[in-house]
């Protein structure tokens, strides 16, 4: 009974919560906690809503003028790349948020971007087709000799990053030596458009997704085809598992399907939808596949069997990506409302409120630690923290009712600040370095040492100090707005605004 209650309480709790009652949510999450600390749905949503409470910003990617149209991080994650409608695209610190290299321009609107696998190299792809590769440490152009017809939709490095390969929606495709731009194979022909082009983990193969039916299998080298994967209607997605044993494709005939790699040959295990599947990806073992559907779900299967784990995950519009955690715990996935939403695997409940991006496209990826989730949308991004997995600790639930309090208008309530300053004491002397533990100094801290957020470590004092640094008036008025308690830090603000030149009318 206390399972069922709990469950409840979380349920109500999510629901005020997105109608801004965050109070009363706050004690519902306590209460939740208290029947069932190992509630993981009720201690993940209070872990966001205690961070929002006691956030003073989060970390910001600002500086596009155009909208982004991609974003993902380095393979070794300490680095973000973006791309724009603005002609350019951008290298961020995922650690401070600032831009690490001059802009790469373009003459035209950037549609996609990836880092080499060492990190070293960055290829676009622009809307006018052209590819180029870039010093990922400098911004230097190495390569612009690259072009296809069409907007170059998917551009990708082989796994040691001397090949290079592209598709545009004008049904094209083809592979390049990533050192000269040369070609290695001739061009790549289909009737409607390739949609995605990707490398096999031992970069032997590339699979290519196109609107002919078929997935495509081909040798990068020489362009040869070595299997084709076919289907009824448009194949949106296909993707290596991690092994290279196994494709899943996504197709408009409301299917995913799993394919032996080899052979080209149908395992058998075939996911259906009530409609169209706008992608299908495999989990870091490929026991599972999540498929984005415009049947309005997104749905968690077994990759051996093709049996549903949970029942569909519904959303309020057409799911256009979905994608699992490294560790497999979530799923976050991106629909037709411009909102990024977070799942619960096992469960199937929502973590987070949706994060609703008011303008263009809402693109995500996951940290390749794990611990962030990035999302891109309009002309801006940000890194949002994930939740530990771990069961909520005792105290959790005590702060919840402090937190219900602080944000309640009822005088005859008054936080139980004695309690408060015995659990303060115990987190700031403890020794352990679990992320709740974590959790818990973060948010006792004193603003001005406290990082932006839990596990940032950058303060807000010097998150400021960068954004003065950087010096353009984005940057200046997003510190102004977070140094209007702090009248040194808004004096050194104002100092630099001022010298500005004047905005143009």
């Amino acid at each position: 009974m206390a399972v069922i209650d709990s469950y409840v309480d979380y349920l109500k709790a999510f629901e005020l919560a997105e109608t801004g009652s965050k109070s009363a949510a706050f004690q519902l999450l306590a209460d939740s906690l208290r029947q069932q600390p190992h509630n993981l749905e009720a201690s993940r949503l209070a872990f966001r809503l205690l961070t929002e409470q006691r956030a003073n910003t989060a970390l910001r990617l600002r500086g596009h003028t155009g909208v982004m149209t991609s974003a993902s991080y380095s393979h070794d994650g300490t680095r973000i790349l973006t791309t724009s409608t603005d002609h350019t695209a951008r290298v961020w610190d995922s650690r401070t948020g600032l831009q690490l290299i001059p802009s790469l321009d373009h003459d035209d609107e950037v549609v996609s971007g990836v880092f080499s696998r060492d990190g070293k190299k960055i290829a676009t792809g622009t809307d006018g087709g052209k590819i180029v590769i870039w010093d990922a440490n400098t911004g230097k152009r190495l390569v612009s000799s690259m072009e296809l017809f069409g907007s170059a939709w998917s551009v990708s490095f082989s796994p040691d990053g001397k090949t290079i390969a592209a598709a545009s929606e004008a049904g094209k495709a083809r592979t390049w030596d990533a050192a000269t731009g040369k070609p290695l194979s001739p061009l790549i022909e289909y009737h409607e458009s390739a949609y995605q082009v990707s490398f096999s983990s031992d970069g032997k193969l590339i699979l290519i997704a196109n609107g002919d039916n078929y997935a495509d299998l081909r040798d990068p080298s020489t362009g040869v085809r070595t299997s084709r994967l076919r289907r009824n209607n448009d194949i949106y997605s296909a993707q290596f598992s991690p092994d290279d044993k196994r494709i899943v494709t996504a197709c408009a005939d409301s299917t995913a399907e799993i394919w032996d790699a080899q052979s080209g040959t149908p395992t058998g295990v075939v996911m259906s939808h009530g409609f169209g599947v706008a992608s299908a990806e495999f989990n870091s073992d490929a026991s599972l596949v999540v498929t984005a559907s415009k049947d309005h779900t997104a749905r968690i299967w077994n990759a051996n069997s093709g049996k549903l784990m949970v029942a569909p995950l519904q959303h309020p519009a057409p799911v256009g990506r979905a994608s699992f955690s490294l560790d497999s715990r979530l799923v976050a996935t991106v629909a037709g409302d411009k909102a990024v939403r977070l799942w619960d695997t096992l469960s199937g409940d929502q973590v987070l409120l949706p994060i609703v991006i008011p303008t263009g496209s809402p693109y995500f990826s996951f940290s390749p630690d794990g611990i962030s989730l990035l999302i891109a949308g309009g002309s801006s991004g940000w890194v949002l923290d994930l939740p530990p997995n771990d069961e909520a600790p005792s105290w959790l639930a005590d702060l919840l009712d402090f937190a219900s309090i602080l944000n309640n208008f009822d005088q005859a309530k008054k936080p139980d600040l004695v309690r408060m300053e015995v659990i303060r004491t115990r987190l700031s002397s403890s020794k352990a370095s679990d992320q709740w533990t974590l959790f818990g100094k973060w948010y006792f801290a004193d603003i001005t040492q406290r990082p932006i957020s839990p596990w940032s470590h950058v303060t807000l004092e010097s998150y400021v100090n960068l954004l003065i640094a950087k010096g353009d008036r984005s940057s200046l008025e997003y510190a102004k707005a977070l140094s209007r308690p702090f009248p040194s830090w808004l004096a050194k603000v104002n100092s630099s605004l001022v010298k500005l030149p004047p905005e143009q009318p």
